[in-house]
């Protein structure tokens, strides 16, 4: 090869264009791969920390709790994932944690936090369907069950999660 040609190892240019395609499209799939393992450790953060010390979910309410007089001691000294996870969480605590992933999701700006604030909401939902038999929303059965299948679908979303999303959809198929 002369000096300062390039080559391009005899492959006409479709051929060229279907490799740059495929690098391309592997870069993107490395890219949300990446995206996902960022996502679901930050999901894992926000649901083992214990509370009150979750900065995403009350760093925003505090005004909230305020003027709504609730005691956000009873959330104390547990982790978001236990209060989802346990029936013995009221449903005034449940409507607690749902009101400021509420807010989390209306003021959030970047898109993985309002992923995480979106999937606490519903969690929260579920929570309530599952443990209370109570649905603390407006939104309808069918809306619902499509949200917590999409959820479910995530590969970012944590087991725990998907269990509790399942349990939650199927009693709203129950439902409608």
């Amino acid at each position: 090869m002369k000096k300062g040609r390039k080559s391009t190892f005899g492959l006409r240019l479709d051929q060229l264009a279907d490799l740059f395609a495929v690098a391309a499209n592997d870069r993107g799939s490395r890219e949300t791969d990446c995206a996902d393992e960022r996502l679901s450790k930050m999901l894992r953060q926000q649901l083992t920390k214990v509370l009150p010390d979750n900065e995403l979910l009350f760093q925003n309410s505090a005004k909230d709790l305020e003027n709504e007089q609730c005691n956000q001691t009873s959330l104390t000294g547990r982790s978001l994932l236990q209060l989802l996870l346990s029936p013995k969480t009221s449903i005034k605590d449940l409507q607690l944690i749902k009101q400021g992933s509420k807010h989390l999701t209306v003021t959030s700006v970047l898109e993985m936090d309002l992923a995480i604030s979106t999937t606490i909401y519903y969690a929260v939902i579920a929570s309530s369907l599952v443990h209370h038999a109570k649905k603390i929303t407006q939104l309808s059965y069918e809306k619902l069950i499509e949200s917590f299948t999409l959820l479910i679908d995530k590969k970012w979303m944590s087991f725990e999660l998907v269990e509790l999303f399942s349990h939650a959809r199927d009693i709203c198929q129950k439902s409608e």
